[in-house]
């Protein structure tokens, strides 16, 4: 900055010089008015820099320090092993409801909705429209307040999510699918925070073991029921169908095929389940073939005895617990009893 004042008044004092010699009548005083000028100016020039520089950096501070701070209301991420979600405004839900159900997850007596959200619409058959990946949020409504346990982009992947007891308190457990990857994770309501604490559980590269079994079970109930349905009264529907519609390949297919669909979730929520927890393990790979077969082709004898050996053992087995919690393992007369029709465990 001094050597910018010594240019300008350098050049302010030649300048003067060259007018006296072009103006001889001007004044000393007038030379010493306009070199006053000059500093002013100069002096107010360096002055405005100076603000100038000085609400530069005041920006850049307060932008490094909103990169770095961490939000008051954060959000679930699978890149967080843990953390706190506070009740915030979501300001736009994903495409479609995927999932929702009800429980008392803070206890204060009044069921909570927890609800999952994918930013994918439905075909005219009711299946998913699924692209390359999508935006999905899972929140938690408790009267005005929302919590959202999961707000992300996941490509090429799903989510999923169930409740269990956690340490004899009631909590939500979300799966996450992701190329290769599996993450899992538990929400669990604190009164005293007034939010819902996160924490990883579950991840491929590092298992802890403290979780898996309670979130596996919760996982299991939700694949026996859909199980229950699918084997019973929907494949009594192929069984009770007349000839001349399954021999007609539309109205075959717009029986088996939302069929086949519903087979397809229950497998999702076995493949969560096996992974959690291996001794639970269960494929239904067998009538997910038989299925496929008889979508793209006339139903043989052998394929609806098939069939109807599945609706009757489903029949059997009955709605009641499956697992043996205590032993973590099936009951031995249900895993006997589905290994019959082809159902591995």
């Amino acid at each position: 900055m001094r050597r910018l004042l010594l240019v300008v008044v350098c050049g302010a004092v030649i300048l003067g010089g060259c007018t006296n010699k072009s103006n001889g009548d001007q004044s000393n005083t007038d030379q010493t008015e306009e070199i006053a000028d000059l500093k002013k100016q100069v002096e107010q020039l360096s002055l405005e820099k100076d603000a100038l520089a000085q609400t530069v950096e005041e920006q850049k501070r307060a932008l490094e320090s909103t990169e770095v701070a961490t939000p008051s209301e954060p959000q679930s991420d699978v890149n967080n092993d843990s953390g706190l979600i506070k009740a915030s405004a979501i300001e736009k839900y994903p495409q479609t409801l995927y999932k929702e159900m009800k429980l008392d997850i803070n206890g204060d007596g009044q069921e909570e909705s927890i609800e999952l959200y994918v930013n994918a619409g439905k075909m005219d058959d009711g299946q998913f429209a699924w692209d390359d990946g999508q935006n999905w949020l899972l929140v938690v409504k408790d009267g005005e307040k929302t919590y959202p346990l999961f707000d992300r982009y996941v490509q090429m992947g799903t989510i999923d999510f169930s409740t269990a007891i956690f340490d004899r308190k009631p909590g939500i457990v979300m799966f996450m699918q992701q190329h290769g990857d599996r993450v899992a994770q538990k929400f669990m309501y604190d009164e005293n925070e007034k939010g819902f604490v996160l924490e990883t559980f579950y991840k491929k590269e590092n298992t802890q073991d403290h979780y898996n079994q309670s979130a596996s079970f919760a996982f299991f109930e939700e694949a026996q029921q859909m199980m229950n349905t699918v084997f019973t009264t929907e494949l009594e529907t192929v069984l009770e169908a007349g000839e001349d519609v399954l021999q007609d390949s539309e109205k075959r297919r717009a029986i088996i095929e939302p069929i086949y669909a519903d087979v397809e979730n229950a497998q999702r929520k076995l493949d969560i389940v096996g992974e959690l927890n291996p001794q639970l393990m269960i494929s239904l790979d067998n009538v997910a073939s038989i299925l496929y077969l008889m979508s793209n082709n006339t139903p043989t004898d052998e394929q609806m005895e098939q069939l109807k050996s599945i609706v009757n053992v489903f029949k059997e087995i009955g709605n009641d617990e499956w697992v043996d919690k205590q032993g973590n393992r099936l009951y031995p007369e249900v895993a006997e009893k589905l290994k019959t029709i082809g159902f591995d465990s």
